[in-house]
């Protein structure tokens, strides 16, 4: 294969990690269409320029800053459409959970625009982004635990024990891909627990993702698409669709 070839495949990678946090070295093979030597030989190359670090069956980006700062310079536009359509699902007077990441944050500067609205809810978080957006805005309350820099968001067994505790009227939720038999995925472990239990103790939970999400499976699966009432998305493929559709789940489009 040319170089030019190789260096488009290269980037090819650094994008989707930069989406996604972190992947297996299966899903880059299938997202990039080669085979599993070529996708190791690339993580190899990647490595080497000091661009990325290879874990255990994948790989990160190499700063997690970086990646967390460059993930919210992707698509914008659509980010700020899909909060618009998750606001039109929020109610007043209710308990809002918002996710953490990049996408959440857009729909927490989305909330500070909507004061009539904002300033009727509770919202809890453990993204500290999230946080920072709406501070003053309406009642916060903010999960602590341990610090996940990829995507400025608080963790762990403290932030675990808290959100079980209490229950809430609607969950905004993320992930990194959908996979129609293993479901809602994430790349860390420990969110994909916390999204987990904070969907146990939710009325309602709504998917915020994009229709690139649709794909291979991420590292650790944290909800059935039948656990999930709503997907808000720029366009849903056919497949996607019935696949939700066939499980109850309305689906919202901002095209």
């Amino acid at each position: 294969m040319n170089a030019p070839l190789a260096e488009d495949r290269l980037q090819r990678i650094l994008d989707l990690l930069a989406r996604n946090g972190s992947m297996r070295t299966t899903a880059l093979t299938q997202a990039l269409g080669v085979s599993g030597a070529t996708t190791r030989r690339d993580l190899d190359t990647l490595e080497r320029r000091g661009q990325i670090r290879k874990m255990h069956g994948g790989a990160a980006l190499a700063s997690q800053d970086q990646q967390y700062q460059d993930r919210a310079q992707l698509q914008q536009t659509a980010k700020q459409r899909l909060a618009g359509a998750a606001l039109n699902l929020i109610r007043p007077g209710q308990i809002l959970y918002l996710d953490a990441g990049t996408t959440a944050r857009t729909v927490a500067q989305a909330l500070r625009r909507t004061p009539e609205l904002t300033r009727t809810l509770r919202v809890v978080t453990h993204g500290i982004d999230v946080a920072y957006e709406l501070n003053g805005e309406c009642p916060l309350y903010v999960v602590g635990g341990d610090l996940y820099g990829s995507t400025f968001s608080l963790t762990g067994p403290d932030a675990l024990d808290t959100v079980r505790r209490y229950r809430y009227d609607l969950f905004l939720v993320g992930c990194t891909s959908i996979d129609p038999t293993r479901g809602l995925t994430n790349s860390n472990l420990i969110e994909a627990q916390q999204k987990a239990a904070i969907i146990a103790q939710s009325t309602r939970t709504a998917l915020i993702a994009d229709s690139s999400k649709w794909g291979p499976a991420g590292f650790a699966t944290f909800a059935t698409l039948d656990q999930i009432h709503d997907w808000v998305t720029d366009h849903a493929p056919g497949a996607a669709r019935t696949a939700f559709e066939a499980r109850g789940v309305t689906v919202h489009t901002t095209d």
